[in-house]
């Protein structure tokens, strides 16, 4: 009998495997038709709360002449960049409302939204499901990490927070700082993307590296990658955050008052949000409040703690410092350590070194030795000269 080939990509791998290490317990296959109905209407599954149907449904010709004719039993190699990296024996196949989809992981439908037109170009109309096996180990080897850290420390209370770092600023630090002095172990799970950002993931990986290195208790911390793929990037992204983090083996997940899957709203009670509504979601939510840089107060500080008014705050606008890096400027250092933009600069205009390196020799005081000159030392140099304050 010819073989069949289903062709998914890197996205829809990382996606199953983190499916078949149970972080998405108690959902733990690929749904049927029924399920799968029955969960985009209930918004719970086993009696907890779970945002959408879980299905695979690739695009593309090959794959839907495959999933029409595809029979139960049949067993079908799932291939990746043109390596087969698992299979999957078909159960069933089912047609799937495209439009539905998309707007239950989205809340919206508007082609102008990037997730969503991302998403129509790699859906397809039939979904599979059925026992698979996959050759994708990163997940195992992340819990393997974590529970050892665990042991290690003994730790009875474990945190965690998911950020992008885009870019890694001082409100950062502040939450990480405040959320260890409450738990024994701190996981940072830094957002692994499936599209080109202007700053690398492995940039952002190196700057968190950094911060842990240098200024953090490092028995405490762990640094983990994790798979940020479609299905996190609607307003659900909270409550599968929640569900990951529970079933990587975290009691509370951290975030930020202004994370976008928050979702506040008015009901008969006075203001709720997502949190209020989650069912059998068994960790602890703890949302910070918001942090500003205060010019009265000269300082970091909550907006729920400082008596100013906010025309005193300058804000941690993430946008609008990826503006100033895009322009290859270094932002003041009470957003960002010198040493953390040095790492980002330098990967963004790795040409800049020749002359970099001539004007450090220039502007800079000398050991009157021969330095071995990395473009970092010119950033953190210039940084230095910025905050020299005898002749303002």
């Amino acid at each position: 009998m010819k073989e069949k080939y289903l062709y998914i990509d890197k996205e829809a791998v990382a996606t199953l495997g983190m499916l078949k290490e149970g972080l998405f317990a108690p959902v733990m296959s690929l749904m049927d038709e029924k399920t799968a109905r029955e969960v985009d209407q209930t918004k719970v599954y086993g009696g907890k709360s779970f945002p959408f149907s879980f299905v695979l449904a690739p695009s593309g010709k090959k794959n839907e002449e495959v999933l029409k004719y595809a029979k139960h039993g049949e067993n079908i190699k799932l291939v990746c960049d043109k390596e087969v990296i698992g299979d999957i024996t078909v159960n069933e196949v089912f047609k799937i409302c495209k439009d539905q989809r998309i707007k239950n992981i989205y809340g919206t439908n508007n082609p102008e939204h990037q997730g969503v037109k991302d998403t129509y170009r790699r859906l397809g109309n039939y979904a599979i499901c059925g026992d698979f096996n996959l050759k994708f180990e990163d997940i195992k080897e992340h819990k393997a990490q974590i529970k050892e850290a665990i042991e290690k420390t003994g730790a009875k209370k474990v945190s965690c927070m998911m950020l992008s770092g885009k870019p890694f600023h001082r409100v950062h630090e502040r939450i990480i700082r405040s959320g260890l002095v409450k738990c024994d172990l701190m996981v940072l799970f830094i957002l692994k993307p499936y599209t080109d950002d202007f700053i690398s993931f492995e940039t952002r990986y190196k700057c968190l590296e950094y911060f842990i290195e240098h200024y953090l208790p490092k028995s405490r911390v762990l640094l983990i990658p994790l798979e940020n793929t479609y299905i996190f990037g609607g307003f659900n992204e909270m409550l599968l955050n929640a569900i990951v983090a529970k079933n990587y083996g975290a009691d509370k997940i951290i975030i930020g008052q202004n994370h976008a899957g928050l979702g506040a709203f008015f009901d008969r009670d006075g203001l709720s949000s997502i949190i209020d509504t989650l069912s059998g979601v068994d960790i602890d939510i703890e949302v910070m409040s918001e942090f500003v840089y205060c010019d009265q107060c000269k300082t970091l500080v909550s907006t729920s703690s400082c008596p100013h008014g906010s025309h005193h705050h300058i804000k941690y606008h993430s946008p609008s410092l990826l503006e100033l890096f895009e322009l290859g400027m270094i932002p003041p250092a009470i957003f960002m350590r010198k040493e953390i933009s040095s790492i980002i600069l330098s990967a963004l205009f790795p040409n800049r070194t020749e002359k970099l390196k001539r004007i450090h020799q220039n502007l800079s005081p000398s050991s009157g030795l021969l330095d071995d000159f990395e473009t970092t030392n010119f950033y953190v140099s210039l940084m230095k000269l910025h905050q020299t304050t005898s002749l303002n």
